[in-house]
């Protein structure tokens, strides 16, 4: 009788303590389970926060690439003006002008010189045409004052300016002794000081002429009219 009851108890204290076990294993797992559960929302929310931190700045208007005349402008730089338009009109270059001497009909010994602007822009001639002969006479024509304009001389795109040389006096006459040119050389002039003296660009056009008798040459200034630059 004794054995059985102490049996008995040894049972109930075996079965008590599995249970015990069990419970505590299931307590333990669930304590894991809900510690992850809750640490990934924690966690998830920090992520999301953070992310939101990150791009909660708004973007200034200059960051973002624009377009401008089909190129794309890099963020944060402006664009820049279109180019021409209230620029100075500067002196036309040899570069961008077409030279052309021919034979005046009137006055006698006076050759025609006409300069027309083959370029884009609209320039200017400045005094008078620069003009050397050749194949080896020395120095220049000399400029007629008297000829001076009133303004300078404006080209646009395909228009010409007109400048009347005179190679030798009427009353002056040709014996063969005196020298006779088959070139002529023109340059323009680049800029005039403020002393009147003058530079010009030293590229000058050459023309081939039909052998003119040369004595104390003269040449006017340019003029916007044919008539003008003859007379």
């Amino acid at each position: 009788m004794g054995t059985l009851r102490r049996r008995a108890a040894l049972v109930i204290a075996g079965t008590a303590a599995v249970g015990m076990v069990l419970t505590g294993c299931s307590d333990s797992g669930s304590g894991r389970k809900s510690s992850n559960s809750s640490g990934g929302s924690s966690s998830s929310k920090g992520s999301s926060k953070d992310s939101s931190k990150g791009s909660g700045k708004t973007q200034d208007p200059s960051d973002t690439p624009t377009k401008d005349g089909g190129k794309t402008v890099p963020a944060g730089k402006p664009s820049k003006p279109a180019a021409g338009g209230g620029g100075k009109t500067g002196p036309c270059t040899n570069a961008e002008t077409k030279l052309t001497v021919t034979a005046a009909p009137r006055p006698v010994n006076y050759q025609l010189i006409t300069l027309t602007n083959t370029g884009k822009r609209t320039c200017t001639v400045l005094h008078y045409p620069v003009v050397s002969f050749g194949p080896d006479l020395d120095g220049t024509a000399e400029g007629r004052e008297d000829t001076r304009p009133q303004a300078v001389v404006t080209l646009k795109p395909g228009a010409s300016a007109y400048a009347g040389l005179n190679t030798s006096p009427a009353d002056r006459a040709d014996d063969g002794t005196k020298p006779h040119a088959k070139t002529l050389s023109v340059d323009l002039i680049r800029k005039v000081g403020a002393d009147g003296s003058t530079v010009q660009f030293g590229e000058p056009d050459t023309v081939k002429v039909n052998d003119l008798f040369i004595y104390e040459p003269k040449v006017s200034y340019w003029q916007q009219e044919m008539d003008l630059a003859l007379s």
